[in-house]
């Protein structure tokens, strides 16, 4: 028995070859480097400028050549180190704004920010918002080109997002993702939202950056929920959106102004809803309400279900959330709430 003819073994060989030469990225050519892949490093470029450590110095101790602190260290074997709350922040305009997270500056001596230059500048506070916990800062320094602002509603689950801050205080640290979900609310947090991703968040990228795949900055990193017995949890971005509405109005007022509804909803749950005798999970559970609140006044108790808001729907407790975010004048508001299996219409005086 013989074997194939040449020619035939020849056409045979032909084919892989040409398939594995058409998979290939790029051909090699004598003498040339191949082109390395950038990954996410054009995006971080446009980035990065804007990106700024932030610390707040709260005291000074000093630390002794073994490694002993406090006031009662040797003083002539010591040095006196700042004791700082590390996070970060970015430019939000030209004229020096920069926007991080409150808690990194509160109670604070000073606040200091590092440029992407190296350079250290003290910083203004503007003002503080305790319920969304974004704070507002002025630096002497302008930003030399445009900050590259994005929106939050263009991104969707599974699309990419990086994250920029000081982990540990390891200077300009890079983090990459994707988006678990949108309009994230928790009910510790009653009239906020927050973007979900996987980003591996640590203490220091409070009050970063959270970037699109393009460079855009379309939140801020706030915090990690954390699982049980510490297994990674779910990475939570406060929107761009509300980042800049809550920094415009430090910026104008010093703090911001806005009606407290005063209670604690969640979406309504599957089993909840079947006991309450509903065929669907739209609407806001109400858990409880604050004495003397306008929620109280409104006459919402614990267990109602809020169906709509000012005669806007409300399918869900993010629904509810985002329309208490732009709530500004409550003398008059309306609400539908679902409660013993009736409909009842709700109005603040």
């Amino acid at each position: 028995m013989t074997g194939p003819d040449p020619a035939v073994r020849r056409a045979r060989l032909a084919l892989p070859l040409a398939l594995l030469l058409t998979g290939c990225a790029a051909p090699l050519v004598p003498g040339r480097v191949p082109r390395a892949d950038t990954g996410f490093a054009q995006a971080l470029a446009r980035a990065l400028p804007f990106a700024v450590g932030v610390y707040g110095l709260a005291r000074r101790e000093r630390i002794d050549y073994d490694g002993a602190a406090g006031p009662d260290a040797d003083a002539e074997r010591g040095v006196v180190v700042p004791y700082a709350r590390i996070g970060a922040g970015f430019f939000v305009d030209a004229a020096g704004l920069i926007v991080t997270a409150g808690h990194v500056v509160a109670d604070t001596e000073q606040v200091v920010v590092k440029l992407a230059d190296q350079r250290v500048l003290a910083a203004e506070v503007l003002g503080t918002d305790a319920d969304t916990d974004i704070a507002l800062l002025r630096v002497p320094q302008a930003a030399a080109e445009p900050v590259p602002l994005g929106r939050s509603a263009t991104l969707r689950p599974g699309h990419w997002v990086l994250a920029v801050g000081e982990p540990y205080g390891l200077y300009r640290s890079v983090t990459a993702g994707i988006v678990g979900g949108m309009d994230r609310h928790f009910v510790d947090d009653p009239e906020l939202l927050y973007i979900q991703t996987d980003l591996a968040l640590n203490p220091g990228n409070s009050g970063g950056p959270l970037l699109d795949a393009a460079g855009r900055i379309v939140g801020m990193n706030m915090r990690t929920v954390v699982g049980a017995y510490g297994a990674p949890g779910v990475s939570l971005s406060i929107p761009i959106e509300i980042v800049l509405e809550v920094a415009d109005e430090l910026r104008r007022n010093g703090s911001v102004v806005r009606p407290r509804l005063g209670a604690e909803f969640v979406d309504l749950s599957p089993p909840v809803a079947l006991l309450r005798g509903r065929g669907d999970t739209a609407g806001a559970l109400v858990l409880g309400v604050q004495p003397g609140s306008l929620a109280e006044r409104l006459g919402l108790r614990p267990g109602d279900i809020v169906l709509g808001l000012g005669g806007r729907p409300v399918a869900s407790s993010a629904d509810l959330a985002r329309l208490l975010l732009g709530w500004r004048a409550p003398a008059g508001m309306s609400m539908t709430v679902q409660r013993d299996g009736e409909r009842v219409e709700l109005r603040l005086p």
